[in-house]
């Protein structure tokens, strides 16, 4: 948008905040779906948003917010910001340093709300959706029941968004029991369907929330997030904007895929494993041993320091999940040799370690119960290790440098290797794609003439097989993406703002298909998320409305 065209909202927005730009009669809205849900999807337009420093302090919200003003700046969203006073200073001067000028800064500014309450919590995504009244196009906020976790939030935010936007509480999003899948993050919607993962849901509980949260059944479908430990659709799914469309026909569908991850490290062999633009130092090293990065390096480093090591037990039906099978592998197999511990207590834990690989779990459950055990048994023996010297801060340095030289064959090689870590993967990805194709149809019912663009976004998860099942299928509650979710951002006008993917393949892959559609990209570093089982979308809330049927302004 031109700074000319910037200016002209300004003399028209003078002395008003950022809500009193957003009229759902305006004949530039798009207008409400008619199938009974009153769910939006991520091509209507964002009056107001909400952001927490929590977790990932003022560096994050400032991130979010500028980035967010930039790519919706003829009508930037009202900014409702559950944070500390420092973080809103900061946040200000941000926005005075990134706008075009002091004008611009000063109606950037007006557009945000400092949340007074007793809690700042980070996950916006979850306590609650977001909803349209038909008659009226504005938001309707549902809070999630039985959530519990996020304290005052829910009422500190309502009594300011009221005030400021005239966007009210709407009836809870009711359940008998709260899980973790009944949370924001496992709703999601497309131009009136309305998007409800099948995780931790027994018997009828999915066909009860879904009538609590897409009114009209007809309007339902079940995504296959049950593979996740989270849970959440967005963890494996988008609805992104296509701009070459008219209304309602304007969006895109973009599902994770495991095969084209696979794909596209094949095809950039020499390419690195890892790039975190801007971190160096100790954080780099931090980074490189969270989450499943640690795992994958763990591997990787065992590898390369002994070329003795037994074929994985992966390789045969296995009691392990990928990330514990490559955990055992590199800790009791590869370091112990190299540190030659002799101590009694440790020649014991690493015996039971090994009858703990040789057991046969009969469930998923004794298998979880399993790695439990192992888990104290290898801590403890990782004590052991920094007693020995191994895990001083050099040694660490020189771990975290060599797996920092990991290349795209390396891992490709990694999970191939590996029997349950490749199955895993291809679980996941025939589930997705049966539901790609049960959505195109459905889709195909309510827009006869939409023929939506489909993509397929790289992703890499580890997780666990449950073998017992005919055929063999992924454990349900196991799955956690390697690198952050791609599906997991936000589209803010026409940028599709993501986490920083790590892996420059995959960020190549993702920028191209996604500029592909006629949209823009930014990323934003959500690494304090990723390491949480979360991420961009999980951390923040874009409020939308649509233009009631028939309303004009």
């Amino acid at each position: 948008m031109t700074f000319f065209l910037l200016l002209i909202n300004l003399v028209f927005a003078q002395g008003q905040n950022a809500c009193s730009q957003h009229n759902p009669m305006s004949s530039d809205v798009p207008a409400c779906p008619t199938t009974g849900s009153t769910l939006l999807s991520e091509n209507y337009p964002i009056m107001a948003a909400t952001v927490s420093d929590y977790e990932g302090g003022p560096e994050w919200v400032k991130s979010y917010v500028t980035k967010v003003m930039k790519a919706q700046p003829q009508k930037p969203p009202q900014f409702f910001l559950h944070v500390t006073p420092e973080t809103y200073e900061s946040v200000v001067a941000e926005l005075r340093k990134q706008a075009p000028s002091p004008q611009v800064a000063d109606q950037w500014i007006k557009g945000l709300t400092r949340v007074e309450g007793n809690n700042r919590w980070n996950w916006q995504q979850d306590y609650f959706d977001n909803f349209y009244n038909p008659k009226t196009g504005q938001p309707v906020l549902r809070e999630v029941q039985g959530y519990g976790r996020h304290g005052d939030s829910y009422t500190s935010m309502i009594n300011s968004t009221a005030k400021e936007c005239n966007i009210h509480a709407g009836v809870l999003l009711e359940n008998a029991q709260y899980k973790s899948g009944h949370s924001g993050g496992n709703i999601e919607a497309v131009n009136g369907l309305c998007l409800l993962g099948a995780d931790h849901f027994n018997n009828n509980e999915w066909d009860s929330y879904a009538k609590s949260t897409c009114t009209n059944m007809d309007a339902a479908v079940k995504t296959p997030s049950d593979f996740l430990k989270v849970g959440h659709t967005d963890e494996m799914f988008k609805t992104l904007k296509d701009p070459s469309q008219k209304p309602p026909c304007d969006f895109a569908l973009a599902f994770a895929s495991p095969k084209k991850g696979l794909e596209v490290l094949k095809g950039n062999p020499d390419g690195k494993v890892f790039d975190f633009p801007g971190v160096s130092g100790e954080e780099l090293i931090t980074r490189v041993r969270q989450s499943g990065y640690r795992e994958i390096c763990a591997a990787y480093t065992a590898s390369k320091r002994s070329q003795n090591l037994p074929p994985s037990p992966g390789k045969t039906r296995s009691g392990k999940g990928v990330s514990q099978l490559l955990w055992d592998l590199s800790i009791t197999k590869a370091f112990a040799g190299v540190l030659s511990i002799t101590d009694p207590k440790v020649e014991n834990l690493y015996k039971e370690l090994q009858a703990l690989d040789d057991m046969e779990p009969k469930s998923v459950e004794e298998r979880q119960r399993l790695l439990a055990r192992k888990n104290e048994i290898l801590n403890k023996i990782q004590q052991q290790m920094k007693k020995a010297g191994y895990l001083k801060s050099k040694a660490k340095m020189d771990e975290a440098k060599e797996c920092l030289e990991m290349t795209n064959k390396d891992l490709a090689k990694i999970i191939e290797s590996d029997k349950e870590f490749k199955d895993f993967n291809e679980s996941v990805e025939k589930a997705i794609q049966q539901f790609k194709k049960d959505l195109l149809a459905k889709l195909k019912q309510k827009y006869p003439q939409c023929s939506p663009k489909t993509l397929d976004i790289p992703d890499i998860y580890q997780g666990m097989m449950d073998y017992d099942k005919q055929p063999a299928s992924y454990a349900m509650g196991t799955g956690l993406s390697l690198f952050p979710n791609p599906t997991n951002g936000e589209i803010v006008g026409n940028t599709y703002i993501m986490p920083e993917p790590v892996n420059p393949a995959f960020k190549a892959d993702i920028d191209n298909q996604i500029k592909g559609l006629g949209l823009k990209t930014d990323y934003i570093d959500t690494h304090f998320a990723h390491v949480q089982q979360g991420n961009l979308h999980c951390s923040s809330h874009a409020i939308r409305y649509c233009r009631p049927q028939g309303g004009k302004k």
